[in-house]
């Protein structure tokens, strides 16, 4: 079985209220951490079978460089690492929510 990581993105939206929607969509709760390399405050929430999902801020680092350079129109990131079809699916009915790049390893 694929590997598959998709990176949505947020316009307009601050991280925590983006948290929100995805833990209603999905039906589950993501826990605040923080860290200075993903820009501060983030949420996280790792499924039992590995999937995961990050939500966290299109931000500069040091150099200036956005962490997603390619799209700096959304100020919010919605990373799902190792995900099932199903957890796509659910994010896509987020109106506020648009997928910027899917992929399969």
């Amino acid at each position: 079985m694929k590997s598959r990581f998709t990176l949505l993105g947020a316009k307009g939206l601050k991280v925590p209220e983006a948290a929100e929607l995805a833990g209603a969509a999905l039906k589950i709760g993501l826990d605040l951490r923080e860290s200075s390399y993903k820009g501060g405050e983030y949420f996280l929430h790792r499924y039992i079978d590995g999937a995961e999902i990050s939500i966290e801020g299109n931000v500069r680092d040091e150099d200036g460089v956005l962490t997603e350079s390619e799209f700096p129109e959304y100020s919010t990131l919605i990373y799902l690492n190792y995900s099932r079809s199903e957890l796509e699916e659910s994010l896509s009915d987020v109106r506020e929510f648009d997928l910027l790049r899917s992929e399969a390893v």
